[in-house]
């Protein structure tokens, strides 16, 4: 079964969040395909039930994976991508076996 990653719905909190115009991302955006682009690609990772936000930079990963590794992996690959300045997993657990 592929991996999705996917965006959640809900807005971002900050009411100064900018959107492109009509046809163009924000910084932000691009950045939450990015993120979600290259844990789709992770051969490595289940990333079906992982939600990606992104707010200043700031990338924002919640759901569930099945292991620790599989948390450290997206932790990882949120990490790695350009213009990210930090990567928070708090709503990100662990599913139970």
């Amino acid at each position: 079964m592929p991996s999705t990653a996917s965006a959640d719905a809900s807005p971002p909190e900050d009411d100064d969040v900018k959107h492109g115009a009509i046809g163009h991302l924000s910084a932000d955006e691009e950045l939450q395909q990015a993120v979600c682009e290259a844990l789709i690609d992770d051969t490595e990772l289940d990333s079906s039930d992982i939600g990606v936000r992104v707010a200043h930079d700031t990338v924002v990963l919640s759901g569930s994976v099945a292991s620790r590794g599989e948390l450290l992996r997206a932790l990882h690959i949120a990490k790695t991508q350009r213009g990210v300045t930090s990567v928070q997993t708090d709503d990100l657990s662990i599913r139970d076996a």
